[in-house]
């Protein structure tokens, strides 16, 4: 007999999503996690002084969107989500600001200041979303939790179809699938300062806007995760998220290993049938059976190096795999502790920007942006500093000591640069080398936006791709999306061609799963996750479960109200 029905290789977030249902379900089911402890890309911890937590990796959470945190109770296990009322706000240099703000109202105020065709736009959009919410929200639910299949992405486009008609926008359905995001912000919106906010969005969310049909799809999921579903953070940070999955696992009967790398998955006769530990485990070369296998990890070190080519009987499959592209979803991120929260010298043209725990700056026409999506393809780190920036103490306090905050800012980058203004490079070794230049570099732009800054900082930590990928071998790259979100590797295209049959997570080598590099991507909504639960439990005859039932959106519509805003918003 197997020594577990399920074996889950890997303690990331969805690796822990995926063993928790079916820990509940009913499955004897093991996780095997390489580190001391699970969860690298959802990490907070404390590198510079004590008492200031820096979330290394997921610093916004889209959790309570998806399915688990009500299935799996998260809320019991105690994440608590914290958020502000202006979520997103991008300053520019011309003295001006644009918001997303929890309220719509709020944001249309603010968008009415750059164009007041922009505000009527997001206005008429509401009036059409609202009442469309049901059968927009069962979308969202089949594009983000369930296999990828051509009849999602046609209800999907009849609905955008449905949706620009109702703009007066003369784009069909069929043309939107086609456009990137860039193109759709020129349909719909007249200010770029609109334009790049949302575009900087698309960014954060992993669907970069150069792409086409990501970056549409890319640039709908960043308003809504502004206007309708605003992004959190959590209490204590991100990492609340793997404790309270953590939880959920022990609760359901799951069996977690740490400091367990799994050498070898044992196949014999086409089928995967267990792993061999490694060498430097705590149980050193220990053989354990399963019935079936998923893979937390991404897909390269999952079939080059833990099956095996010999396994592989498809060459041109083996070469597609190791062709796998990790450039794009990766980023330098330099996180700072600080006295008191930024000033930002747009704060007079609208003072929501002070009330915004995360946002974006840098970038201040589309026309820049388009040539910062072509850089980071072309592998090159662009000379001029656009940056994500977090300042998650203002919806949780706890992560900073009484009056102090903590903030970050990172750049999207190559993994592997190749040239940067400063000269050619020589991949992701080459961190080593810049990073405190480059870190610099990240510093003045803040202090630009927000003067004064430098003065503020106590601590300053700078976590380069090199250290993502040290900390989690799995990571390469650095990539936190288990592989480049990239038209050669989205949706029904995930990870490569060949690779998931008959469904998004089951693989073509018999009872092998995956639940990275898989469609969604390995984010916090824990689609992969959810989607590698939902098949190895359907071939396990256990998927009918009565407290299996929540959709996408369900938890957050009926939650919402009661998610603390500004706790750390000095009154």
């Amino acid at each position: 007999m197997p020594d577990y029905d399920v074996i889950v290789i890997g303690g990331g977030i969805n690796g822990l999503c995926c063993s928790a249902y079916l820990g509940k379900a009913g499955l004897k089911t093991l996780v095997l996690e390489a580190r001391g402890e699970c969860g690298a890309h959802c990490d907070t911890s404390e590198p510079g002084i004590p008492g200031f937590l820096y979330n290394l990796h997921a610093t916004m959470l889209a959790t309570g969107f998806g399915p688990p945190m009500q299935d799996l109770e998260l809320e019991k296990y105690g994440l608590e989500l914290r958020n502000t009322s202006y979520v997103w706000g991008k300053p520019f240099l011309d003295g001006t600001n644009a918001l997303i703000a929890s309220n719509p109202y709020d944001t249309m105020e603010n968008w009415g200041k750059h164009s007041k065709q922009d505000r009527a736009l997001l206005e008429n959009a509401l009036e059409f979303l609202y009442p469309q919410m049901l059968d927009f929200t069962d979308i969202v639910h089949r594009f983000m939790y369930t296999a990828p299949t051509a009849e999602t992405m046609r209800d999907f486009s009849d609905f955008m179809g449905r949706f620009f008609q109702h703009l007066g926008k003369n784009v069909t359905g069929e043309q939107f699938m086609k456009m990137n995001g860039f193109e759709v912000m020129d349909a719909m919106f007249e200010s770029d300062h609109i334009k790049t906010m949302v575009q900087a969005m698309e960014w954060i969310i992993g669907f970069p806007p150069i792409h086409p049909q990501i970056g549409a799809i890319g640039s709908l999921l960043g308003l809504l995760s502004g206007s309708f579903f605003p992004l959190t953070t959590a209490k204590g940070g991100s990492h609340a998220v793997t404790h309270a999955l953590i939880q959920a696992n022990v609760a359901s009967g799951v069996k977690i290993m740490s400091c367990c790398p799994v050498k070898t998955i044992i196949m014999k006769n086409g089928e995967a049938q267990g792993v061999v530990l490694h060498e430097d485990a705590i149980y050193p070369n220990q053989e354990i059976t399963a019935k079936k296998i998923v893979s937390n990890i991404t897909v390269v070190p999952t079939f080059i190096d833990l099956i095996g080519e010999e396994h592989i009987s498809d060459k041109d499959l083996v070469k597609r795999i190791k062709n796998f592209n990790y450039h794009e979803q990766t980023i330098f991120t330099v996180h700072y502790a600080l006295d008191g929260p930024p000033k930002w010298r747009t704060a007079d043209y609208d003072e929501g920007i002070m009330r915004s725990w995360m946002g974006y700056f840098g970038g201040e026409t589309t026309a820049e942006m388009r040539k910062y999506s072509q850089a980071i393809i072309d592998q090159e780190i662009y000379p001029e500093i656009y940056a994500n920036w977090y300042l998650p103490t203002l919806a949780d306090p706890t992560q900073a000591p009484a009056g102090c905050h903590v903030t970050q800012a990172w750049i999207d980058i190559p993994g592997e640069p190749l040239k940067w203004k400063h000269g050619r490079l020589g991949g992701k070794n080459s961190f080593m080398d810049i990073k405190n230049v480059l870190a610099d570099q990240i510093t003045d732009a803040y202090e630009r936006y927000a003067p004064g800054f430098k003065k503020q900082i106590l601590n300053r930590y700078i976590y380069s791709p090199l250290e993502q990928e040290r900390n989690n071998p799995s990571a390469i790259q650095g990539c936190w999306a288990g592989g480049s979100v990239i038209p050669e590797q989205f949706y029904d295209k995930r990870p490569v061609p060949g690779v998931c049959v008959g469904g998004g997570s089951r693989t073509f080598l018999k009872n092998l799963y995956l639940s990275n590099s898989i469609h969604p991507f390995g984010i916090t909504p824990l689609g992969s996750g959810y989607i590698a639960a939902c098949e190895v439990a359907e071939d396990m005859g256990v998927r009918e479960q009565e407290w299996w039932t929540s959709k996408a959106t369900h938890w957050y519509l009926e939650n919402a109200a009661n998610i603390p805003l500004d706790l750390g918003v000095r009154r």
